[in-house]
């Protein structure tokens, strides 16, 4: 697909037309144990230090931005559906709709650079961590989450793991494959970080209820279909077990054995 095509993909079938901005809000930090427990660190904008001039790619509808400002940094975002424009003009966001183009930013410009769940979204990923290293500034940090096809999840739930994603999911990465992508792009990999937010399973097990039939929409994802009653009762009660703490320990247990449905990863452009 073109430009025009991703955006409008994004822009149509992304359910952030749906957002309202009047309740935009930017997520704030909770304690140390919640952070943990809820697995929050599984997100890149958790890991940008304070007062630093940042690149989000992939803003999705800029609460990250807020967050970042909230905390005394210079805040840049790119992001392809063009809803962001509503957030953007009532919340005063510096934001470029489209593509990541490192050519409209001066070269060594930003202290971090973010891709939230994004890396896995785009076509040429390599053509991208080689614009980012052209936009870091020498010593400056690339933060990326993405999915772990390695992971739990994808050995359990088969073709049925809700990260495949088709047809927004494009690219998966092992350790190894991003190390090597991160050389192939004048970076260095200096950390992996397993952390999963717990909420990922809820949705895993709405998903595994209500999986469609092929070219059928999912009746968990969208509201204008009805589920069944044998649907309705599962959600209930997969509700009930997420209220209970079970699948905070389940994605706990498996961060811990590295097999969690996240990775953080955290490379630097060298001096």
């Amino acid at each position: 697909m073109n430009p025009t095509q991703i955006s409008e993909l994004y822009t149509r079938y992304y359910p952030r037309s749906n957002l309202d901005v009047e309740g935009w809000a930017p997520p704030r930090d909770g304690s140390t144990w919640q952070m943990w427990w809820r697995g929050l660190k599984s997100s890149a904008y958790r890991w940008v230090p304070r007062n630093v001039r940042i690149l989000d790619i992939g803003c999705g509808f800029g609460e990250t931005l807020g967050y970042h400002i909230a905390r005394g940094c210079d805040a840049h975002g790119v992001e392809a559906d063009r809803n962001i424009l509503r957030v953007a003009e009532r919340h005063g966001l510096n934001v470029q709709v489209g593509l990541f183009d490192p050519g409209r930013y001066a070269p060594a410009s930003f202290d971090v650079v973010t891709l939230d769940q994004v890396i896995e979204h785009v076509s040429d990923p390599l053509g991208v961590l080689r614009g980012i290293h052209q936009v870091l500034k020498p010593g400056g940090t690339l933060i990326l989450s993405t999915p772990n096809a390695d992971g739990w999840g994808a050995r359990v739930f088969g073709r049925r793991w809700i990260h495949w994603h088709a047809p927004y999911h494009q690219q998966f990465f092992s350790r190894r494959s991003m190390r090597e992508a991160a050389a192939k792009s004048g970076l260095e990999l200096k950390q992996t970080k397993t952390v999963t937010q717990s909420a990922w399973l809820d949705f895993q097990w709405g998903h595994l209820v209500t999986f469609p039939a092929p070219g059928q929409p999912s009746a968990y994802w969208s509201s204008r279909l009805k589920r069944t009653i044998g649907q309705r009762v599962a959600l209930r009660l997969f509700r009930w077990i997420d209220r209970t703490g079970v699948n905070n320990l389940i994605t706990r247990a498996f961060d811990k054995l590295r097999l969690g449905d996240n990775i953080v990863y955290i490379l630097r452009r060298p001096m």
